[in-house]
């Protein structure tokens, strides 16, 4: 089966995979919001996704490797995170080092924002005084700056959230 659903985080994307595992799809693929399930037990697996930006095709190899060897499977890759799951409980971070992943995530989706709507004025300036053909190129950097906006707003909320979660457990 495939589904639409484009999340804003990593968190979100292990959350509607646990949605859809209790109601008995477990997760086989992600491509662009494109997700595609195969029938399984409800609740038979535990999904988690790691964040693979930075290691090189040796290191993830061997990640995988150590994985298995735990009973940990791995399911499917997509641009810089990749997808696990395992009939038993697992976690892939402390809540330190999640917090750190996420802070890794969200600096350059922040500095981005920034740059893109910098960009986005000067070619609307372009649009403006020199031709109307610089409109297309004003949409689109106007929608990955907005891409940037939502992505770091909600890895924003999302280290709030797990920052106050981890202070309320001790």
């Amino acid at each position: 089966m495939k589904k639409f659903n484009y999340t804003m985080n990593h968190k979100a994307d292990e959350a509607y995979m646990a949605k859809m595992c209790h109601e008995g799809w477990a997760a086989v693929s992600l491509v662009e919001g494109v997700w595609t399930f195969e029938s399984c037990r409800p609740d038979q697996y535990t999904f988690r996704v790691c964040y693979l930006r930075g290691k090189s095709n040796a290191e993830v190899e061997a990640l995988k490797r150590s994985l298995a060897a735990q009973g940990i499977e791995f399911v499917s890759r997509y641009s810089f995170w990749a997808i696990f799951r395992s009939e038993h409980a697992f976690e892939l971070y402390t809540p330190e080092e999640e917090l750190a992943v996420i802070e890794k995530i969200r600096r350059p989706m922040l500095v981005g924002s920034v740059i893109s709507w910098l960009a986005f004025l000067l070619v609307l300036l372009l649009a403006l005084k020199v031709s109307a053909w610089f409109w297309v190129l004003c949409v689109l950097v106007a929608v990955y700056a907005g891409m940037c906006v939502c992505l770091g707003t909600s890895y924003t909320r999302l280290l709030h959230r797990l920052k106050q979660e981890n202070r309320s457990l001790r």
